[in-house]
């Protein structure tokens, strides 16, 4: 396998001063983003709004790169803000009428995902709520809450806490054949596990730029299959959804063609700038290169924690798991502040402890010293 890091460090600042392992939560930040900010300012303070004729089609540039990614047929993403955005469009186009009026979730979704299901509720949605403990995923609980009442299932690729993988496989079957829709939460394995979207069959796909991407804050995107797409019509249709928007035209929307549908207002043009800079780099790596050096490193860290004496919370079978590893111990939000003082960046879950998540541009060495500063932490401060 080639050696990644000798490559790709050079490229990300933070690593020159940092030990940095936390990209399951903020991937560091290329340093080509200075030079996409530069074009974007240059753009905007020479063109002024003769600019938006090189903005209009950078959205779906940018969602093309992801396409790339996870084998999408081109023009069946598009770019939102963020990951909220995404899944609130996509319950905009649905009617809660019984008896198909539920939507089927797990406890361990992340919070935004839940706040805004939970929601639905004001929309003549029933909400199921499968499992009770959010450091396990109930499988078998979730197929059988799947049924011809569902309308909506909602499942996360990769585990925020625990970082377990989840098959999509059995509940898509399941969903489609009642009825029912899947939207794939991929936030925290775009980037990091290899999948063919289309090989999945979910409806819909959702995530942001922040992890694994590279991409920073303020650009999230979805994905809508092609069969589904022509006849969605999402109620937070804005300007940018119809197939004219400098045409001004008066209701009712004509929508544009395929996910261009779902953009709704002004786009965060900015961000797309700056995630576009991580996409790339991830389309050229490669998600398998990334998916096989963490197969090594995140074993590492797995194996390294429990020789110390750490809980691990994230499964023990690399191809059950994602790219990170959640480490708990007691004290672990202590011991996550004086890590960061010292240099060791991670990050800390209530309930699940210090989640460790190495990409392609870290070290075996830089692994291992974060397991050695934790154990020489817990010792100095008696954790």
């Amino acid at each position: 396998m080639p050696d990644l890091t000798t490559t790709w460090r050079p490229k990300f600042p933070i690593l020159a001063s940092k030990t940095y392992l936390i990209n399951n939560s903020l991937g560091a930040m290329p340093a080509s983003v200075r030079d996409a900010f530069a074009e974007y300012t240059d753009l905007w303070a020479g063109e002024g709004v003769v600019a938006w004729d090189k903005w209009v089609p950078l959205v779906a540039e940018t969602a093309r790169v992801l396409e790339d990614i996870i084998h999408a047929p081109h023009g069946s993403m598009t770019m939102f803000q963020n990951a909220t955005n995404a899944i609130a469009a996509i319950l905009s186009c649905l009617e809660f009428e019984a008896p198909r009026n539920e939507i089927v979730y797990c406890a361990g979704e992340f919070p935004t995902v839940e706040y805004i299901l939970d929601a639905q509720r004001r929309a003549g949605a029933e909400i199921v709520r499968v499992g009770d403990d959010p450091l396990v995923f109930p499988a078998e609980e979730l197929l059988a809450a799947i049924t011809d009442r569902t309308c909506l299932v909602v499942i996360s690729h990769v585990l925020f806490r625990t970082a377990e993988l989840v098959d999509p496989r059995p509940f898509v079957e399941q969903a489609h054949s009642l009825g029912a829709l899947v939207v794939l939460d991929a936030y925290q394995s775009m980037g990091s596990v290899p999948f063919d979207v289309t090989e999945l069959d979910v409806d819909f796909l959702i995530g942001g730029s922040v992890k694994w991407l590279c991409g920073g804050p303020g650009a999230g995107y979805l994905y809508a299959h092609p069969k589904l797409v022509d006849r969605l019509e999402p109620r937070t249709a804005g300007w940018f959804s119809h197939a004219r928007p400098f045409g001004f035209e008066p209701p009712p929307i004509e929508y544009a063609e395929g996910a261009g549908r779902f953009v709704g207002g002004t786009p965060n043009i900015p961000a797309y700038y700056q995630a576009r800079e991580g996409y790339r780099i991830i389309r050229e790596v490669g998600v398998e290169a990334i998916r096989a050096q963490a197969r090594r490193q995140s074993q590492l860290v797995y194996d390294g924690a429990l020789e110390r004496g750490f809980q691990v919370n994230s499964p023990k079978d690399f191809d059950r798991r994602g790219n990170h590893v959640t480490v708990n111990l007691p004290g672990a939000e202590q011991m996550k502040n004086e890590l960061i003082r010292r240099g060791f960046i991670v990050d800390y879950r209530p309930g699940a402890g210090i989640r460790i998540a190495p990409h392609f541009y870290n070290t075996d060495d830089e692994c291992r010293a974060m397991l050695d500063e934790m154990v020489a932490i817990r010792r100095e401060l008696g954790l």
